[in-house]
């Protein structure tokens, strides 16, 4: 095939396409953790800063929650997507 018989504007179309196709390739990973769904984990309250607490799942990725109340070595639930760093919910383990 030679390029010189294809318009400029269908090879631009052409790398658009290659460029979103290699992006979405590299990023389906992320993007598929994103949409998983969420796990609830029991975490023990390892480090208490002021009103923050660092929390650990299962997965061994630590978690900050703010405007914590449960003091250092509490057993709390916590709910979260695998590999982020976010805690979507959490409460005290009775």
């Amino acid at each position: 095939m030679n390029f010189e018989s294809i318009s400029p504007s269908k090879l631009a179309l052409i790398f658009g396409v290659a460029a979103v196709v290699i992006i979405l390739v590299l990023l389906g990973s992320s993007l598929r953790n994103l949409f998983s769904g969420s796990i609830t984990d029991d975490a023990i309250v390892i480090i208490k800063e002021g009103n923050n607490c660092i929390v650990e799942g299962a997965d061994k990725i630590p978690r900050i929650i703010t405007n914590c109340s449960y003091n250092l070595n509490d057993t709390i639930s916590i709910t979260y997507k695998a590999q982020q760093p976010t805690v979507e919910k959490h409460e005290i383990r009775q």
